[in-house]
């Protein structure tokens, strides 16, 4: 067996077909209809990788992976969708989605993003902290095609709220931020985790790296 793999979507056809193939790859698959159910799974079993939709009745995709977060910061998901949501999906991205796929699916680049997922290390995860939103967007981007998890934070108290729930290896800083500066925020964080290498960021040329 390849992987455990949880499919949640409320288009049965789209079930069945999608677990066919990945049952065929050597995946072992459980699926739900819909964001509770998945929950409820997520809670009772480990699973590799969950792929979900993010437009479903009821609790959609992005809330469904929020709540998984909220329990168990390692969760791995790949969100998947047939429409362009774009406000749900920067949402998703910001919380530190896997991945966001496009249906029709290429099955290939699913089941490349699957593997590249598992085989990522459990907690190497990057928290990027600056007001900048079009710097986070860029690198979000380069740093998840070089097979890292993301979170972005747009303030100094989001990045310390983030730090409170979920373990990061490194910390991209700016040392500029609204209402604290980087040092500061720092300071906060470096107590709720003590292995953070962090490294500020600066337009005026100064760059700390601390991994201590």
């Amino acid at each position: 067996m390849k992987g455990s793999l949880l499919l949640v979507d409320d288009n049965l056809d789209f079930l069945d077909s999608t677990k066919d193939v990945l049952e065929d790859k050597g995946y072992q698959v459980e699926i739900a209809t819909n964001g509770k159910d998945a929950l409820i799974l997520e809670t009772n079993k480990s699973f590799d990788v969950i792929l979900m939709d993010i437009k479903m009745p009821g609790m959609n995709g992005v809330e469904s992976y929020i709540k998984m977060k909220e329990k168990n910061p390692d969760v791995r998901v790949i969100l998947i969708t047939a429409y362009s949501l774009e406000d749900l999906t920067k949402r998703a991205r910001e919380e530190g989605v896997c991945e966001i796929l496009y249906k029709p699916l290429n099955m290939v680049k699913l089941v490349d993003s699957i593997e590249r997922i598992k085989k990522s290390r459990i907690g190497g995860c990057i928290l990027v902290a600056d007001d900048d939103r079009a710097l986070n967007d860029s690198l979000f981007d380069v740093l998840t095609r070089r097979g890292y998890q993301v979170v972005v934070a747009n303030s100094g108290e989001e990045a310390v709220n983030k730090a409170r729930g979920e373990t990061f290896d490194i910390l991209l800083l700016d040392m500029k931020l609204p209402h604290s500066n980087g040092l500061e925020v720092y300071r906060r964080i470096k107590p709720l985790q003590t292995n953070l290498v962090t490294i500020i960021m600066t337009g005026y040329g100064v760059i700390f790296k601390s991994c201590v």
